[in-house]
C-alpha cells in the first residue's frame, strides 16, 4: 500500500471511530398495518421523520459507498482489500426506511413481557451493560443482497410482476465483532417459561402508506432465540453501537439474514402461543412460478465476492485476485475461481482448462464469519475478462450457476456466482 493511501486510510479510520455507522434492516417496503407501535416510546426523544433524503446520519462518501436508493448505501467491494477481517463501523452498509430514532440513554428502557414471561420487567442500558457480556465475530448479510442479478421476470412470466425494490449488487453485507448479552440470559432473568415465539420490536416509526405507521419487528422461534450465539448487541467492533446501526441495542441471530437483526430494540415479547407475523416480516416470503410452497427465508445462503471495483482496469502481467466468502450455514471450506475472456461480441471463453481453479483460503475458516481467499493469475495479457467466484461451506452448500438460481418475486436469496467484468490494458493506452 502506498504511503499516501495508508495515511488516507488511517485518517478515515480514526475519524470513523467517532462517526456513526450504518444500518442494514434488509426488508421490503412496508404494507398497510401496524404492530402496536404507538405505545412503544421509552427513551425516544423525537419520532423519526420519513424524509427519504434524511435516512442516514453518517456521511456516505462515494469513495466507499454506492447509493442504490434513499437510505440504501452499499459497500464498495473494491475498498474491502484495505479492511481487516471486519468492516470498520464507518464503512458498514446501510438500509434504513426512516431516520433513526433519537434515544436518550438515561431514560431508554428495554421492556420484556408476554405470556411466557413470569416476571415482566424493564432493563436500563446500565443494567444490560452490567450483565455478563459475550463477543462474537459474525457476518450480517441482507437477504436481498445481489438482488440486481436476478432476471426481472421469470421465463414463466404469466401472473408475476417484475422484481423491484433496492437493486443491491454484492455489497449489502458486512462482518463485525458484536458484543452484548445472550438473549437466553436476558429472558431467563425475566422468568421465561414455555415460550413458542418471541417478537422483537424496534423504536423506528415507519409510514405504511395509508396514513398509519408501524414499527419494524420480527417474530423468531424460541429455539433460535435461545441459542448460545444469539445476542442483544450493545457494541460493534469494540465501540457502542453507532446510531444508524441500532443504538442502543439490536439483536443478532447468527447465520440468519440481516432482516431479522432488529435495530433500536424497545420491546421483547415472549409468547406461549404462535405469534402472527408483523407488518414487514409478512412480506419477506420466497414465492415464484417454480416454488411449490412459499416460505420465509432464515439461514443465509453461501455467497462470495471479489475485492474489486466494478469494471476495474489492471496492467498486463501477474495479478493476484482476492475476495471473501461466507455462509449462514457454517464455515467456508473451499473457494474456486473461473476467468473467461471476451473473444467476440457476447462470446466468452474460459482462460483455464478445466475452467475452475481452487483458491487459497487465508486463515482458519470460522463458522458464520467470512473467509478471505486469493489466487494468483500469472502472465495476464491485454483483453476483456470476467471473473467468477464459487464458494462451498462445511455443510456442502455450493454457489450455483446463475442460470440455476430459482427466481422469486421478492428477489431474495440470490447466490449464483455472478460474473464481475474487468479490463487488462497497457499503460500506454491510457487516454
Amino acid at each position: 500500500m502506498s504511503s499516501s493511501r495508508s495515511r488516507r486510510q488511517f485518517l478515515h479510520y480514526s475519524t470513523g471511530v467517532a462517526a456513526l455507522a450504518l444500518a442494514d434492516g434488509c426488508a421490503p417496503r412496508p404494507r398497510p398495518g401496524g404492530v402496536r407501535a404507538a405505545t412503544l416510546t421509552s427513551g425516544v426523544i423525537a419520532a423519526a421523520q420519513p424524509a427519504p433524503s434524511d435516512r442516514v446520519i453518517k456521511p456516505t462518501s462515494s469513495l466507499y459507498f454506492v447509493t442504490r436508493e434513499p437510505g440504501a448505501e452499499e459497500m464498495i467491494w473494491g475498498e474491502a482489500k484495505y479492511y481487516e477481517d471486519t468492516v470498520p463501523n464507518a464503512r458498514f452498509y446501510v438500509h434504513s426506511r426512516v431516520r433513526p430514532p433519537s434515544v436518550d440513554p438515561q431514560t431508554w428502557q428495554l421492556e420484556i413481557l408476554g405470556s411466557a414471561i413470569g416476571r415482566p420487567r424493564t432493563f436500563t442500558y446500565a443494567q444490560l451493560q452490567a450483565m455478563p457480556q459475550v463477543t462474537l465475530r459474525r457476518v450480517i448479510d441482507c437477504g436481498a443482497n445481489c438482488r440486481a442479478f436476478f432476471p426481472r421476470l421469470p421465463q414463466k412470466a404469466r401472473g408475476w410482476l417484475p422484481i423491484g425494490f433496492t437493486q443491491w449488487h454484492f455489497g449489502a453485507v458486512g462482518a463485525a465483532e458484536w458484543t452484548g448479552v445472550r438473549l437466553k440470559d436476558l429472558l431467563e432473568a425475566a422468568g421465561l417459561d414455555g415460550a413458542t415465539d418471541v417478537m422483537f420490536t424496534g423504536l423506528d416509526v415507519i409510514p405504511t402508506g395509508d396514513g398509519a405507521v408501524a414499527r419494524y419487528a420480527q417474530v423468531i422461534p424460541i429455539q433460535k432465540v435461545l441459542e448460545s450465539d444469539t445476542l442483544l448487541a450493545l457494541r460493534m467492533n469494540g465501540e457502542p453501537l453507532p446510531v444508524d446501526h441500532g443504538w442502543p441495542a439490536r439483536v443478532i441471530f447468527s447465520g440468519w439474514g440481516g432482516n431479522t437483526a432488529v435495530k433500536w430494540v424497545g420491546r421483547i415479547e415472549a409468547s406461549k402461543q404462535k405469534l402472527p407475523y408483523p407488518t414487514f416480516q409478512d412480506r419477506q416470503v420466497i414465492s415464484g412460478p417454480d416454488i411449490a410452497e412459499p416460505y420465509r427465508p432464515t439461514v443465509g445462503h453461501v455467497r462470495s465476492a471479489m475485492e474489486l471495483h466494478e469494471d476495474t482496469t489492471f496492467m498486463p502481467g501477474d495479478i493476484v485476485l482476492r475476495g471473501r466468502a461466507w455462509s449462514g450455514a457454517g464455515a467456508i471450506d473451499r473457494v474456486d475461481l473461473s476467468i473467461e475472456r471476451l473473444v467476440a461480441p457476447n462470446t466468452w471463453r474460459p482462460v483455464w482448462s478445466p475452467a475452475w481453479r481452487q483458491a487459497q483460503l487465508l486463515g482458519k475458516p470460522e463458522s458464520m464469519m467470512w473467509t478471505r481467499f486469493e489466487l494468483e493469475w500469472p502472465r495476464v495479457e491485454p483483453g476483456r475478462y470476467r471473473v467468477m467466484s464459487r464458494a462451498r461451506d462445511a455443510a456442502g452448500n455450493t454457489q450455483p450457476r446463475p442460470e440455476d438460481v430459482v427466481w422469486n418475486q421478492q428477489g431474495l436469496g440470490y447466490n449464483g456466482h455472478a460474473p464481475l467484468e474487468l479490463a487488462v490494458l497497457p499503460p500506454t493506452m491510457m487516454p
